[in-house]
């Protein structure tokens, strides 16, 4: 395959889509497919692009999905009449139980890796990690991660069901702990000469989650290990409501296994 591809991007005027414009231009060309035309013209001007509708993805090598997670399964499945053989086709949904739906229908001339690029639109692929879930198709894996490799991402593999599994501790129960948090305090306002400096640096990242509010609750929504999740972070709250002297020394001590799995690892 050449080293410069065309690379499709649907869902291309989102904010992620555009990041994924930004970061991969120096690998080929790209189309920046839109359901309108229009809009896809506006961005592709902007971003030094093509511009197309779906039906344009079919002269592309790679095809990258980037819509919202509930229209990914049916995007997919619409590509896999039109995509060229031999052709790559990547998803980034935040959420892989789609997949067991549409990997048998996955024709045999095309590739299919599910992506999940750790990071939100504010964010690149520099020093960021990616998961890949291989589906079909062996030749492009080494392709997609030398690529990767170049944008200096940290990959690694992983199946659909670690991914959603792993993803219910990390994304759901940390954004879920923000979204009680939000819903609790805005039920009783507190004037800001009363921000502590921590609280103040809380605010930030919530303008963060803020952004990219509709992800977080597609992924609350369609995650299918998140009610398990919410349920044991609201049972793990109850059991601290009396906080006496043993439960403090419990709580202690779980504070001290947290430290000693996130803080010294330090993502390594």
């Amino acid at each position: 395959m050449p080293k410069r591809w065309e690379i499709a991007i649907v869902g291309g005027t989102g904010a992620m889509g555009q990041i994924l414009t930004k970061e991969l231009k120096p690998f080929g060309e790209i189309i920046i497919i839109s359901r309108s035309l229009e809009k896809a013209t506006k961005f592709s001007e902007k971003l030094n692009a093509r511009a197309g509708i779906l039906n344009n993805c079919n002269t592309a090598d790679i095809i990258i999905v980037s819509v919202p997670i509930e229209s990914t399964s049916q995007t997919c499945q619409d590509l896999f009449k039109i995509a060229k053989p031999g052709s790559l086709i990547i998803d980034i949904a935040a959420v892989k139980s789609f997949l067991k739906e549409i990997k048998s229908e996955i024709p045999p001339h095309l590739s299919y890796i599910s992506m999940h690029p750790l990071f939100g639109p504010e964010g690149s692929f520099s020093e960021n990690n990616v998961l890949l879930v291989p589906i079909k198709g062996d030749k492009w894996l080494p392709v997609l991660q030398k690529l990767l490799k170049e944008l200096k991402s940290i990959t690694t593999i992983i199946t659909a069901q670690d991914h959603d599994l792993i993803m219910s501790k990390l994304q759901v129960a940390h954004h879920f702990i923000y979204l009680i948090l939000a819903s609790y305090l805005g039920q009783h306002p507190i004037s800001p000469n009363f921000y502590t400096r921590s609280f103040k640096k809380t605010l930030q990242t919530f303008l963060g989650i803020e952004k990219n509010l509709n992800t977080i609750l597609d992924i609350q929504k369609n995650n299918p290990h998140a009610e398990v999740t919410r349920k044991e972070i609201i049972s793990l709250m109850e059991h601290f409501i009396s906080l006496d002297a043993s439960k403090i020394q419990e709580l202690l001590s779980r504070i001290e296994a947290f430290k000693s799995e996130y803080l010294n690892k330090k993502g390594e």
